[in-house]
């Protein structure tokens, strides 16, 4: 009988590591034995290298602050006042797509965060840690950008009375008795550009497509995440230390005798693999894509605000409509 131990630790224990000024780069781990009492000020004497790329601390918190500042909110002021229904129902919406909108910001920000201080993520235990959180943002952020994007859909199928042109699954087609959740059911992305471009209504239309383009990657991801099992993160996981195979066995019928087929070595076919996702993600490489998606639905939401005008449906103070 034999015996096999292997140990093997994932690639991303080893993509940050961090030194004084005049010292060696060390894991967070044995830096954070070392200087068990580190502050603000002894951090920014100190370089950063990640994976393969240095920087001084104070550089890396000027650069975290000016990612952040490159994602801005949005301004919407609701009017206090809204007689017609499906633009009330069409502001709610378009409230719910910029609150999404911020939490996708959020979550974008804390993944692109490298490193989180010792108290919200023990040094201690080494960087595994900090990139399992740093990939657990990922993906909820890409959760949150494409809810966003259902919020600017539902804002224009109400504000645009899409819904008008809608049958029910029985077949049945709209009529005025249908209450706001059944309405809401026949709110999809196919169902709102199809309405609009039925209606000639091709400005509104081409916000909704420019945008859905431009976040189809992140959309796909968020798609696998709620209903195909999530998605993989490269570096987070330790690969297996050794490879298995089957190899099936065949008689030799002439022969008679399993002694008589060649010995040679496994075919990769019949190699025993676990499954994977996919979908597999190194998140510095994509990172981009979150940005380019906060742009893309913050333009997107932004576009469908002046689109709708719901100034126009507001009763002003003082009694002037």
């Amino acid at each position: 009988m034999y015996t096999l131990t292997a140990t093997n630790k994932p690639e991303c224990e080893q993509f940050l590591k961090i030194r004084l000024s005049d010292g060696e780069f060390q894991t967070i781990d044995c830096f954070i034995k070392d200087h068990p009492d580190v502050t603000e000020d002894f951090l920014n004497s100190c370089t950063l290298n990640y994976r393969g790329r240095e920087l001084t601390y104070k550089d890396y918190e000027d650069k975290y602050t000016a990612f952040s500042e490159k994602m801005e909110f949005v301004s919407f002021r609701k009017p206090h006042i809204i007689l017609e229904d499906s633009v009330r129902a069409a502001a709610y919406f378009t409230k719910k797509a910029i609150e999404c909108l911020q939490f996708a910001r959020f979550f974008t920000m804390k993944s692109s965060l490298l490193l989180d201080t010792d108290y919200n993520i023990h040094w201690s235990q080494g960087y595994v840690p900090q990139f399992l959180f740093r990939c657990i943002y990922f993906g909820t952020s890409t959760t949150w950008f494409s809810n966003a994007f259902d919020q600017v859909l539902q804002s224009v199928y109400w504000a645009k009375k899409l819904y008008t042109s809608a049958t029910a699954r029985n077949a049945q087609p709209y009529d005025d008795t249908w209450d706001a959740k059944k309405i809401m059911e026949n709110c999809t992305y196919e169902f709102v550009v199809g309405a609009l471009k039925a209606r000639g209504l091709t400005d509104c239309r081409k916000h909704l497509t420019t945008c859905s383009s431009k976040i189809e990657e992140v959309r796909k991801w968020a798609h696998y995440i709620k209903h195909k099992g999530g998605i993989d993160y490269k570096y987070l996981e330790a690969e297996a230390p050794f490879a298995m195979y089957f190899v099936p066995v065949e008689e030799d019928r002439n022969a008679g005798s399993l002694q008589s087929i060649p010995r040679v070595l496994p075919d990769e076919k019949y190699r025993i693999k676990d499954f994977k996702s996919p979908v597999e993600i190194d998140i510095d490489e994509k990172l981009q894509s979150l940005v380019e998606a906060h742009a893309a639905v913050f333009q997107c939401i932004n576009e469908t605000i002046a689109d709708i005008d719901y100034e126009n449906y507001s009763v002003k103070m003082g009694g002037a409509q």
